[in-house]
């Protein structure tokens, strides 16, 4: 199990965007020393305060220079129209140089209607968008381009500089909910982020039984093939007592929930979106309930050093081969306290992990 850090800028009253990304810059400096195995922000527009990082490539470059040894995971690259497939390829050669080869990619096919909008993308076309946008980056890793005749894109032979360092290329994932996604990425050869939407713990299940079958009959699409299932919990923060860490975490936690709920109630009216409907009616009787999310769903862990521990066991033997952690939403010392005391107690009891530094 390794214990990787998902963060996304969100900035607390009385605080600006520059001060969070000086924040964030030295938290990952600290999670690199402490072991942590991959950190990764995602590329979000139009939502602040809870999201700011809408250029992430600017961010990590600046990151790569002040680490030495975690994973730097872009979580992830939105496929669609704004974001050139040649675009993203170029930025993650680039990424895989200045780091020094600790470059990976996460592709998505975005679950935000705002910003679908903004940029002209019919939710309905997103899925048709991303996989002739998968097809095409695979070609992209190439030396020699050929050229690319998709559904969608359509590119001439070219010559794509620079390339990774990274043979035959960095790590492939993509950010998935559904459980049809996750079987098809286990199919392609990709490894896959897991979000359950705080569905639960069967339904992380069936996501991860899912992949595994895709797994079994796999027609790899990337000449690397990824077989790591990550799982990303929203919100994430441990203290030394239990009620420290809700004090802390809970505003985070329930505005966090709060923001999916508002997300994924009108998207799951669109078409290829459907199987967020039928689950959202338990969730919203539980919108303000802490306890049910600390109990019920994976995508909330907060609590003590022990109490990651055993849901982190619970996850690995379930099947789960890294947790992304989003510690975020408050304030940069306890941030601090948090990747402390993880690193220190949770992180060397993981076989697979990283050794946390002295």
């Amino acid at each position: 199990m390794k214990i990787g850090l998902l963060q996304e800028g969100e900035v607390m009253p009385g605080r600006t965007v520059a001060s969070r990304y000086e924040e964030m810059i030295a938290e990952v400096a600290r999670a690199d020393k402490l072991g942590f195995s991959s950190w990764g922000t995602s590329e979000q527009h139009f939502s602040p305060p809870r999201f700011t990082v809408s250029a992430p490539e600017v961010l990590y470059a600046a990151i790569a220079r002040e680490t030495n040894n975690i994973t730097l995971r872009i979580m992830c690259a939105v496929l669609l129209q704004w974001n050139h497939p040649i675009l993203v390829a170029e930025r993650l050669a680039t990424l895989d140089i200045v780091s020094k080869g600790r470059a990976e990619i996460a592709t998505a096919r975005s679950n935000n209607l705002t910003t679908l909008e903004a940029f002209g993308v019919n939710p309905s076309q997103t899925r048709a968008q991303w996989e002739d946008g998968m097809k095409l980056l695979s070609k992209l890793f190439d030396e020699d381009f050929e050229g690319y005749d998709g559904d969608f894109w359509k590119i001439p032979a070219r010559t794509i500089v620079p390339h990774c360092v990274q043979r035959p290329h960095p790590a492939v994932s993509v950010a998935a909910s559904s459980v049809d996604t996750h079987r098809m990425a286990g199919e392609r050869g990709i490894g896959v982020l897991t979000f359950e939407n705080y569905f639960g713990f069967d339904y992380l299940q069936e996501c991860i039984d899912a992949y595994r079958e895709g797994q079994s009959d796999a027609k790899p699409m990337f000449r690397g093939q990824n077989k790591n299932l990550g799982l990303y919990v929203a919100t994430a923060f441990c203290a030394e007592t239990k009620e420290e860490a809700c004090r802390v975490a809970r505003d985070v936690a329930l505005g966090y929930f709060k923001f999916i709920l508002d997300l994924y109630i009108p998207l799951g009216k669109r078409a290829s979106y459907e199987y967020l409907d039928d689950k959202m009616t338990r969730l919203l009787e539980n919108e303000n309930n802490l306890d049910f999310l600390l109990t019920e769903t994976p995508s909330v862990l907060i609590g003590t050093p022990d109490d990651f521990r055993k849901r982190l066991k619970d996850l690995e033997a379930r099947g789960v081969d890294e947790v992304l952690l989003r510690i975020d939403g408050v304030p940069h010392e306890d941030i601090m306290k948090s990747l402390d005391l993880i690193g220190r107690e949770v992180i060397p009891h993981f076989s697979g992990a990283k050794v946390a530094a002295e």
